[in-house]
């Protein structure tokens, strides 16, 4: 550990936002927590906002805690224009909808086995996990097979697939849930194809390998 936080680089980061955007997070789940005391009527919304919150600050920890070098302000994934697109949908097809399915039993357990994989794997991968599709191949960039990778081809994928489902279910939303769904999926079959490009460069047949023993689970090849 005290190797990887030697790799730190303050120079990729302004403390100012990053203490801005976890001042607003910190808020978003205090308030959704207080108003879910005393509005029950909007449970699932409440709920559905503080785990928006958890999940951002957990990007952003897993990021500081595993690939500390490569940790910055915008490793709270907030900046992505589609997510906010998704985000504000969900909520407004919350309140107009007359149709709505509520099957906490199901959303509950999808949304927190999401969010574990998708941990699971940042903790796995360390400095292999980023964001972004890495384009060159770094000393401390390596073929991870082993932990869930070994079960898993692209689990943090997988997490957030089963984090979103889980998600809408908790709302309730049904049109957000199907189109959220498609949109996800070709994204990520997109995603993979392009970045699996780079990992058959970086490590040649062990990638290939490993691509084909081993699923992503998402119908994906």
């Amino acid at each position: 550990m005290g190797e990887l936080l030697s790799r730190y680089d303050p120079t990729r980061n302004n403390l100012l936002i990053i203490g801005f955007k976890s001042f607003s997070i910190g808020v978003v789940f205090t308030t959704s927590t207080i108003l879910e005391i005393y509005y029950q009527k909007h449970f699932a919304l409440f709920l559905y906002l503080q785990f928006l919150c958890i999940f951002h600050s957990l990007e952003f920890l897993s990021t500081y805690l595993f690939n500390n070098s490569q940790v910055d302000d915008d490793s709270f994934i907030l900046e992505d224009k589609e997510f906010h697109i998704i985000t504000f949908a969900s909520i407004i097809e919350y309140f107009i909808s007359p149709f709505k399915i509520k099957f906490y039993i199901i959303g509950f357990p999808l949304l927190l086995l999401g969010q574990f994989i998708r941990f699971l794997s940042m903790f796995t991968a360390q400095e292999s996990f980023n964001h972004y599709v890495q384009k060159q191949g770094k000393e401390s960039h390596k073929l991870v097979t082993n932990g869930i990778y070994k079960y898993i081809r692209h689990p943090s994928y997988l997490g957030f697939f089963l984090w979103f489902i889980g998600i809408q279910i908790i709302l309730g939303n049904i049109i957000m849930l199907i189109v959220g769904i498609i949109i996800l999926w070709r994204f990520f079959k997109d995603r993979i194809k392009y970045e699996e490009e780079y990992l058959i460069k970086f490590f040649g047949d062990k990638y290939t390998n490993y691509r084909n023993s081993t699923s992503t689970w998402m119908f994906i090849k």
